[in-house]
């Protein structure tokens, strides 16, 4: 092991004579958490809406104002007027446009249908899909509050119509902000490029440096080689997780529910995949160019793959069957497990059994190759 201890701080020493390296190790995981934590929401706010009102009541400006009462929607910059609403939405003038016909209070007060329009912007499926949703959920909601206004003067008219309030309650998040779901993700991503880049571009800097053969004479093994190589990146992934998830807390107030013991464990096997695959792309690659090239292609596949974006179950069923040879997969749902849910270890061992087999065969396989390729 002293050999080992050796090897460490050589390889620590020419991390941070390298200032490239040491750009990345220190500020690549604060700017990922600035910018991705900011730039990959998926919360719906300011969305350009205009309103159409052809019925000039109290009732439809009260269904005006609900819209305008949240920061979901503002009022558009543009007129919009009965003959130019698609028009306005071609152009991009307006996100959505609510068209409330002539009679929708009367309509409502009868006890009949009352038709709201709702044209919305199709080209971003996000905005489409969350306004729309929200737009009916408010024109329910004000002609479900405007029949009960009815009935409360009218007891009679209660053995007519009744009406249902649905009761929701969010457990793990209830205000629903993505933050939540996405940065646990940015930390599993962070995690994976530093440990994979700098275990992939350690061994391929000493073919550069041409002291690698210097080692192979030495009395050095094989395995000691590779631990001295692999710890130092393993040692600096669990720095940066740790610098991460300060960093989240104290600028984006996120909390960890779960336990950290959990998060320790499960992140240190996981890195026998990340690491495993930066030794499988040394052993590849002759530059360390060549190395960042290999590594990235593994990530490029695993985060797109990963549920990290959208759901896995929106995902073809070809790519869901594709999905489960990625570590990232069950890591990105253990993170998220941990940082939101508090879940335990019963609950995320199937993952953790997955992840931790891939691991063992893909660092499996690196030792393999770079035993060869070293003899």
């Amino acid at each position: 092991m002293r050999v080992v201890f050796y090897l460490i701080q050589k390889e620590f020493r020419q991390i941070f004579r390298d200032h490239f390296q040491l750009r990345i190790i220190l500020f690549v995981p604060l700017m990922m958490l600035l910018v991705l934590g900011n730039a990959l929401i998926l919360d719906l706010k300011n969305v350009d809406l205009a309103i159409v009102d052809l019925d000039h009541t109290a009732a439809s400006r009260e269904l005006i104002r609900s819209f305008y009462a949240s920061d979901i929607f503002r009022p558009a910059k543009h007129e919009v007027v009965p003959s130019n609403v698609e028009t306005s939405l071609q152009k991009g003038l307006v996100d959505m446009v609510v068209w409330i016909p002539e009679g929708y209070a009367r309509n409502i007060l009868r006890g009949e249908s009352a038709s709201v329009g709702i044209f919305v912007d199709g080209s971003n499926a996000n905005t489409a899909g969350q306004g729309g949703a929200y737009a009916l959920a408010i024109i329910q909601e004000q002609s479900t509050g405007i029949l009960q206004e009815k009935m409360d003067k009218n007891p009679r008219l209660a053995k007519l119509f009744h009406t249902i309030k649905p009761i929701s309650r969010f457990i793990y998040n209830p205000e629903l902000k993505s933050r939540y779901y996405m940065i646990p993700g940015i930390v599993v991503m962070i995690i994976t490029v530093i440990s994979g880049l700098i275990s992939g571009m350690g061994i391929v800097r000493e073919k550069e440096m041409g002291t690698l053969e210097q080692l192979m004479v030495t009395p050095i093994t094989s395995t000691q080689l590779i631990l001295g190589k692999l710890l130092p990146s393993g040692i600096l992934a669990f720095f940066d997780m740790g610098l991460a998830i300060i960093f989240a807390t104290l600028v984006f107030k996120l909390t960890i529910v779960g336990s950290l013991w959990l998060l320790f464990l499960s992140t240190l096997l996981y890195l026998m995949v990340t690491l495993g695959v930066g030794l499988l792309a040394s052993t590849l690659s002759q530059t360390q160019q060549q190395a960042m090239l290999t590594v990235w292609f593994f990530l490029v596949f695993g985060i797109l793959t990963s549920g990290f974006f959208y759901p896995l179950e929106n995902m073809p069923p070809f790519v869901q069957t594709l999905t489960v040879i990625n570590p990232l997969r069950y890591f990105m749902s253990i993170m998220r497990g941990i940082f939101v849910k508090g879940v335990l270890f019963s609950d995320i061992l199937p993952d953790l059994g997955m992840m931790t087999l891939q691991g063992i065969i893909v660092l499996g396989l690196a030792i393999n190759r770079y035993t060869k390729t070293a003899k």
